[in-house]
């Protein structure tokens, strides 16, 4: 496991990090946690990252509920996870995690896993808060399985992407994630995007941030920050991105003379 940059508590700057696999855990406690990275964002007050081990039967801790939104996506092994919200008078139910799947906890939802199967699970996981959030119209619990999607055939620019989501959250004006399937040869060049991202490496090989990275890199780009993407690999490259997009307040939306224009100009058309 290596990485492009420290591990942070201030500011969070765009970084690449490759993990070799399987990673085990303590065999005194049947867990190990790996951090990637962890600080603030200029979206968010905390965003951290990091990979968990744990041997079957085992629990990381009991179920618990934080402010914090999360996303788990299994790289190795299985896990069932416990989901006391959605079980009934026989008790919480349990959801099978198997690699290649993950699911959305948002804020305040209880949860925990258990290990399961001969081989440690191994697990990513990112970790996020802000400062003020929203009640209303929020992305609820969600489970997604990246197995499924393949390249259709060719395209004009040698991406092949899939969206699985895009809806506010407690802590987030817009989370957004997509697979995308990238040709051999094919990419783009380093760009800027005004909202913080993370990208996991699923199959294949991509270069960015002048690193290669294989399955299960994690790339982090910081809003602001340039990064570009290709595939210098004879295999289609496949990847699942997240995008953290920040909330904007309802008075800075009242005031932003390019809103209003916009509205102004869609009125016009409508007539």
């Amino acid at each position: 496991m290596s990485s492009s940059a420290k591990t942070s508590r201030g500011r969070l700057v765009s970084r690449v990090d490759s993990l070799n696999l399987p990673l085990e855990p303590d065999h005194q406690s049947g867990f190990k946690l790996y951090p990637q990275f962890n600080g603030s964002t200029d979206k968010l007050d905390f965003m951290s990252c990091h990979v968990s081990a744990l041997v079957n039967g085992h629990c990381p801790h009991p179920p618990h509920r934080h402010p914090e939104e999360e996303l788990l996506l299994m790289l190795a092994g299985e896990a069932d996870l416990i989901l006391p919200r959605l079980g009934s008078s026989d008790g919480p139910r349990e959801l099978r995690l198997k690699p290649g799947q993950f699911v959305y906890y948002p804020a305040y939802f209880p949860h925990t896993l258990r290990a399961a199967g001969p081989k440690p699970a191994n697990y990513l996981m990112f970790k996020w808060r802000g400062t003020w959030g929203s009640h209303v119209g929020k992305l609820a619990f969600g489970h997604f399985d990246t197995a499924g999607f393949a390249s259709p055939g060719t395209s004009s620019n040698g991406f092949h992407s899939k969206l699985l989501f895009e809806k506010r959250t407690k802590w987030l004006g817009t989370l957004h994630s997509h697979l995308t399937v990238l040709d051999p040869g094919a990419g783009y060049e380093p760009h800027v995007d005004l909202h913080d991202g993370a990208i996991v490496v699923l199959r294949g090989e991509v270069e960015c941030l002048g690193r290669r990275l294989r399955a299960h890199g994690v790339i982090y780009f910081a809003a602001g920050e340039p990064h570009g993407m290709h595939n210098p690999g004879t295999e289609p490259a496949h990847y699942l991105v997240f995008e953290f997009h920040r909330r904007v307040p309802l008075w800075r939306k009242i005031t932003d003379p390019q809103r209003w224009k916009r509205k102004f100009k869609a009125v016009l058309n409508v007539g």
